[in-house]
């Protein structure tokens, strides 16, 4: 139970290389992204058809 509410408040953690898709206002928005690296700042993502670029981890979900 306690690492059920922990995980609420805790900033995800994505390994490099993993694939995610970005939500944005409700809905994704941009799919099939590779995570390059993750640090204090944000995730480092490299999108298919924008390039790469700075996201919050937040906004990201993995790929299963």
């Amino acid at each position: 139970m306690f690492k059920l509410i922990r995980s609420f408040f805790q900033t995800p953690k994505f390994i490099a290389g993993v694939r995610v898709n970005r939500f944005y206002r409700g809905s994704i928005d941009r799919v099939d992204g590779r995570v390059v690296a993750q640090t204090a700042d944000g995730v480092l993502v490299e999108w298919p058809r924008f390039g790469t670029g700075w996201e919050s981890p937040q906004t990201l979900c993995q790929q299963v």
